[in-house]
């Protein structure tokens, strides 16, 4: 089938962000150095690492989905995220080398930055850690577990790389993942010869390779296993070209030898017998205990200069491939990954007969096909190449989807980070395409023959999340060979706007899919037609001339049919034999798809707010169904939507009497007889696959209900089948793990309000279980969940010790939250026994006030999490009667008061007016940090009241005579401790829910 061509999605002509900064900034054109260098990355590669995220919404604030960039000309760096400047960096030498890099079990990325004679180490956070270097350091490079670092050798110590970066665009877009201290492979034992450990200073000066596991500790000296033999790494001719930040393998280029290597980087134990005394005191047993290796898995020879990049990609049955572009031979040279599991962790390998070479000058691995599926620790990474005959083609494995081509003009382009361009840039017919990139995710930029560049989207994310949805799905839930002949259908000449046009909308794009689906659908009903037969042919086939063929047998003939006749009958058994073969093979997709796509129906059932998206699908499963003869499929879907019966009708023969999956029907027997007792059959096999994104929320659901009704974590997955992560926290019942599990999924209370209301009540019945008395070492946003945003804040100031981390835990409190209650107040519970305790709680009215209630600056204060929290208990109600000093405070005088008396109230109030003017100092620390406000509402400060009033006379107001006393005097300093009180009540979190609503 011959490829597609679709057009690229020129998103505009690409500046490096750092220049735009610059030039914002106003410097001099003769202070710069006309030397600079960038590299884009994508925003997960410096999120915090979360061991248990898994949810596509969960991300941190760095995370806004746009291009970012570390922009560098001379000894300063600016970190840009699109058109807003993040961090500038200045050191106080030039810079060699920078790179992005996780070190050990750190959860903040950190970048490191290599300079003439030192190397330097910046977190996010804003901590800066020099890491001393006594030798010189040529060059860095990111692995899973640390920083490599290349020494130079004593006779070229002085020379350094090139100026240049570690992209993390030729490794992929970084992961969560497991870190183990004992690395990727088994833990193996070694004998060391005795001169590999002569001390830490002098076997630092041996090594030509050096690991940094830690920025606190110093380098560690790395090894080689040949033929069974581990001795210390002192190659210096072995020249790094390229390592992965995702998986331990590192490629590096012998000039000498002329060839490339890869190796696979291991963490190894060591039995060394230590024979003398005092070179076991010099080395502890704690830094003899590990090593790491270097294991050489394959060597190409006969490449005079190294290769311009290497990167790893997906090969078609989603195992990785390490690809080499070599640009003298002009060739993509793509070596298979051959990776084994053995206990928990992973060995790698290549496979020597699997490989091939594709013609190329330029190529990079790019996100398009399957944007959200993962191999392992690695997304599923297609190759988009530059072909000698100036031609860019999108390669999936070793199939070649479609061609691109660039718009004959491209008209006004805005980039991602909303930069203006020129008007107008009209692309002559004499450029050509030169180069590929800056690649992250499915961007790319296409450099041109006269030095422009274009920002290019390889697939514009679609529009109809339900197409995305079905397109992943199929992804993990087919065979390797299905959807590679699925992805030659979608990519091919049809009508698929969604990977083409810029202007598609949601129903066109869903409709081309379709069209896809129902195409493979047409292709079967061909092939179960008869092939066409000629009169002679009829003839021939009938009863008749069979019989006659036998009662008139003649000797020398082997058969009653002319050799033409045979000849005849045997191209139509051939013809026969491949139809039924190719009818086998799409009832098969056909299906594997009916399968999937039935996932994505049960779990869009879970989901409130995509019913439309619901009945687009049934309607897509009818036909799909009805080709199929699925009878029982085509009623399960009839019977939600009633309307399709018109359409469809019910099949009269059914050639399969399986019953489809039915969630609500599993979640109905878990609730009935338990999980135990719950039929696994009625789960779809989707759901019960590890790592499916495309049917999630089901997934979830599932878990949560198994929990619920008593299945047991066994590690990661529970015994009902579907795994589970689980927040760290103690519990006594399933109602409590439940929400660990809840909390563990990141699904927090608006996932809770797309729930159908019967699907969600038994989970909220579990948070109403758990809200009075939760266990005391729950995490955050455990106690957001259950809406004690009390106990929440309590945890919060005892756990967070950074304000980075401070920062990454709130944003996670208020991704449990619901977005639409960030600002409202609490619902304020008044409390029946406080305005019954004497006449001392009356209640005063505020004239001036709004509602006409009088606001003492404590009344947030009871709310329904205090009535939880402090239930009977009145102490808090006394505390806000002694610290009140918005009312008048009461006077004991006689009930017919006379001229005396009223100097006495004066006295009286006098003295009582001092103790009024303190009580705001008090009130301000009652109050710290406990109200939430919106950004355009008034904010108000309780009134400091005076005045008294007279029980005995029916609560009449005396106020302080200003001819006896100084009056304004008096209230100087007390005001302004009393705005200061009301001020402090605004609470820390409220500052980033507004940042994270904005």
């Amino acid at each position: 089938m011959p490829v597609g061509v679709r057009q690229l999605t020129v998103l505009g002509e690409f500046k490096p962000f750092g220049l735009v900064a610059e030039a914002l900034d106003g410097k001099p054109p003769g202070d710069l150095n006309d030397k600079y260098d960038y590299f884009l990355f994508d925003p997960d590669v410096v999120r915090e690492r979360d061991e248990n995220d898994e949810n596509e919404t969960s991300r941190s604030a760095l995370s806004d989905r746009c291009d970012h960039e570390l922009f560098i000309r001379g000894n300063r760096i600016i970190w840009s995220t699109g058109s807003r400047v993040f961090k500038r960096f200045t050191l106080p030498s030039p810079v060699i080398k920078a790179c992005w890099c996780r070190m050990s079990d750190m959860s903040e990325a950190l970048l490191c930055v290599l300079q003439i004679d030192s190397l330097t180490i910046y977190k996010t956070s804003g901590e800066v850690v020099p890491v001393p270097i006594s030798r010189t350091i040529t060059s860095i490079w990111p692995l899973p577990f640390g920083l490599l670092l290349q020494q130079a050798s004593e006779g070229n110590s002085s020379t350094h790389a090139s100026f240049s970066f570690s992209s993390p665009s030729l490794g992929s877009r970084e992961m969560s993942r497991v870190r183990r201290e004992t690395g990727y492979s088994p833990q193996r034992n070694f004998n060391f010869s005795a001169y590999d450990y002569i001390g830490r200073g002098e076997s630092v000066s041996v090594s030509s390779h050096l690991i940094l596991k830690d920025p606190l500790e110093e380098p560690r000296s790395t090894y080689i296993e040949e033929r069974g033999k581990v001795n210390m790494m002192k190659d210096f001719d072995e020249r790094t070209i390229w390592t992965s930040d995702q998986v331990p393998l590192m490629a590096s280029y012998n000039r000498g030898k002329m060839q490339h290597s890869v190796w696979v980087v291991e963490v190894i134990n060591s039995n060394l017998e230590v024979e003398n005394a005092s070179l076991s005191d010099v080395v502890p047993a704690s830094v003899l205990a590990k090593r790491f290796s270097f294991r050489r898995i394959w060597q190409g020879k006969g490449a005079h200069t190294a290769a311009s990049k290497v990167f790893l990609a997906t090969d078609d049955d989603a195992s990785p491939v390490i690809c080499f572009l070599l640009l003298e031979q002009k060739k993509l040279l793509s070596m298979r990954l051959q990776t084994v599991e053995i206990n928990n962790e992973i060995l790698f390998d290549i496979k020597p007969d699997m490989s091939q070479s594709i013609p190329a000058v330029a190529a990079a691995a790019v996100i398009v096909t399957r944007p959200r599926v993962k191999v392992g620790p690695l997304p599923y990474a297609d190759i988009v190449v530059l072909a000698p005959e100036n031609i860019l083609l999108l390669y999936s494995g070793k199939q070649c989807l479609c061609r691109y081509l660039l718009p004959s003009c491209l008209g006004k382009g805005q980039l991602s980070h909303n930069l203006e361009f020129r008007e107008t840039v009209s692309l002559s017919h004499d450029l050509k395409t030169v180069g590929l990139v800056d690649a992250v995710e499915g961007r790319i930029n296409v450099v041109l023959s006269n030095g422009q560049m274009f920002r290019c989207a390889l697939r514009r994310s679609p529009s109809s999340s339900l197409a995305n949805d079905c397109i992943t799905a199929m992804a993990e839930g087919l065979n390797a060979n299905f959807y590679n002949h699925f992805l030659v259908l979608l990519w091919g000449d049809g009508d698929c706007s969604y990977l083409s046009e810029v202007d598609s909308t949601v129903d066109s794009e869903w409709n081309s899919f379709c069209n896809v689906v129902l195409q493979m659908c047409r292709k079967s009903t061909v092939v179960h037609q008869e092939p066409s037969k000629s009169s002679w042919e009829f003839l021939l086939n009938t009863k008749f001339h069979k019989n006659y063929c036998k009662l008139n047998y003649f000797v020398g003939f082997s058969s009653g049919l002319d050799p033409d006749v045979q000849g005849s009958e045997s191209s139509v058994s051939s013809m026969a034999s491949t139809q039924n073969l190719e009818k086998s093979f799409y009832n098969d997709l056909l299906l594997e798809i009916l399968d999937s796509l039935h996932a994505v129906y049960e779990s869009l059932k879970l989901d409130n707010l995509r019913k439309r998206d619901l009945e687009l699908l049934a309607v897509l499963l009818c036909n799909v169904a009805q080709f199929l003869s699925e009878e029982c499929y085509l009623d399960h879907y009839i019977r939600d939507f009633p309307t399709l019966s018109k359409k469809f009708g019910i099949c009269s023969t059914s050639l399969s009497s399986k019953a489809p999956p039915s969630l609500f029907r599993w979640l109905e027997n878990c609730l009935k007889s338990g999980c135990s007792s719950a039929n696994i059959i009625d789960l779809p096999s989707l759901i019960c696959k590890d790592g499916s994104s495309a049917v999630s929320c089901a997934r979830r659901i599932v878990s949560f209900y198994s929990l619920l009704c008593g299945a047991k974590p066994v590690g990661k997955k529970l015994s009902s089948g579907v795994c589970c992560n689980i927040a760290s926290g103690s519990y006594g019942n399933n109602e409590e793990l439940t929400v660990l599990a809840m909390v563990g999924e990141k699904f927090g209370l608006l996932e809770l309000d797309s729930l159908p209301a019967g699907v969600s009540l038994p989970l909220r019945h579990a948070l109403d279980k758990c809200r009075e008395s939760p266990p005391t070492d729950w995490p955050a946003a455990a106690y957001v969940l259950l809406g004690r945003e009390d106990l929440a804040l309590s945890c919060l100031s005892h756990s967070c010790k950074s304000k980075e981390l401070e920062t990454q835990t709130i944003m996670n409190l208020i991704s449990m939250s619901t977005p639409y209650m960030l600002h409202l107040h609490p619902v304020t519970i008044p409390s029946t026994v406080s305005d019954t305790i004497g006449l001392e709680s009356t209640k005063f009215e505020d004239a001036d006030s709004v509602d006409g209630t009088m606001a003492d600056g404590m009344e947030h204060i009871f709310s329904s999490s205090t009535q939880l929290r402090y239930g009977r208990d009145l102490r808090l109600n006394e505390v806000r009667r002694l610290l009140c000093s918005a009312r008048p405070v009461a006077i004991q005088t006689s009930v017919n008061p006379s001229a005396s008396d009223q100097d006495l109230q004066q006295a009286q109030l006098w003295q009582l007016a001092q103790r009024t003017t303190a009580l705001p100092l008090g009130r301000g620390a009652f109050t710290l940090g406990t109200i939430y406000t919106l950004l355009t509402e008034a904010f108000t400060v309780p009134k400091l009241v005076l005045a008294g009033r007279l029980p005995a006379q029916q609560n009449a107001t005396v106020n302080l005579d200003p001819n006896i006393r100084n009056i304004q005097e008096l209230k100087t300093w007390p005001e302004f401790h009393n705005a200061v009180a009301a001020g402090l009540r605004l609470a820390p979190l409220q500052v980033y829910r507004f940042i994270a609503m904005s």
